[in-house]
């Protein structure tokens, strides 16, 4: 076989087993978007991905609480030194 010709069947051999590669691939996805159970895992991965903005959300907003916390410690042990020092 010249190699002339032996390249252009290796080019072509790999342009078609692309194209049944995505075929497959279109199909596979067609099919298991039909399954119920993999319908399912997607929803709950979804679902995960939510819940994990949601804690990172409560994460920050329990560090914001914190520091208020501390912030009324110190606001109260200023008003309590200084009722100290009126009474007798």
């Amino acid at each position: 076989m010249p190699p002339l010709l032996f390249a252009e069947n290796v080019r072509s051999n790999r342009q078609l087993t692309s194209k049944v590669g995505d075929s497959l691939a279109k199909l596979l996805c067609t099919w298991l978007d039909g399954d119920e159970f993999f319908r399912c895992c997607k929803d709950l991965e979804a679902e995960k991905m939510d819940l994990g903005g949601k804690m990172e959300t409560m994460a920050a907003e329990k560090n914001g609480l914190a520091k208020v916390i501390v912030d009324l410690e110190a606001q109260l042990k200023d008003w309590e030194s200084r009722l100290e020092e009126f009474e007798f």
